[in-house]
């Protein structure tokens, strides 16, 4: 098992230093230290069966993990449909998880498309559902061809900026009204093909 960890470490207004409450341990713990874990069960969250059931990822910040286990799992298993992942942090020098492994992963094929945003790189701030919509025709296109949609990360914000940005996607490039727009996402989901592992 391996763990994808963002350490949070900060100053109060008091100027005092202070630390989220499981990732400095984690962190600072030696590597002979004992940590017990909880494993929760995703069953619907995982790559597609079909071999050629294309994929689209958004993962930004330690919500890409999973996204690089599904591509190696489809690599090994010799899946050739085509494999999109949005991933978005901070900074592309310091927070760019993985830049190595999805590098190679592209560089062989198994992933067809990596866009990147780097939030705090720029005056203005770019997030992952900026660049969904950027590429929103395209996107919609892999929609149309039976793409499964994913999302992982951060339930407070991401994950229901990205779920806007999938219906204005379907507005603006499928036609549908608002209303049609979050039927068809609805529909999405049921149909799990549109699953998101969020927290």
């Amino acid at each position: 098992m391996s763990l994808t960890v963002s350490v949070v470490r900060y100053e109060n207004l008091q100027g005092r230093p202070r630390g989220g409450v499981c990732s400095p341990f984690l962190a600072d713990a030696g590597s002979d230290t004992e940590v017990p874990v909880f494993v929760q069960r995703s069953p619907h969250f995982r790559p597609p069966a079909d071999a050629s059931t294309p994929m689209v990822m958004v993962g930004p910040g330690t919500g890409v993990a999973p996204f690089v286990g599904f591509l190696q799992e489809r690599r090994a298993l010799g899946h050739r449909a085509p494999n999109w992942l949005f991933f978005g942090e901070q900074h592309r020098a310091t927070d760019f998880y993985y830049e190595d492994e999805l590098t190679a992963l592209l560089d062989e094929g198994t992933l067809t498309r990596l866009d990147t945003a780097f939030s705090r790189d720029q005056r203005n701030k770019v997030y992952v559902q900026d660049r969904m919509r950027e590429h929103g025709p395209e996107l919609w296109h892999w929609l149309c061809e039976g793409a499964r949609f994913y999302v992982c990360g951060d339930a407070s914000r991401m994950a229901k900026d990205v779920d806007r940005a999938l219906r204005d996607i379907a507005v603006a490039h499928g036609g549908l009204s608002e209303a049609e727009a979050g039927a068809y996402v609805k529909q999405l989901a049921a149909d799990k093909r549109y699953v998101r592992d969020v927290y």
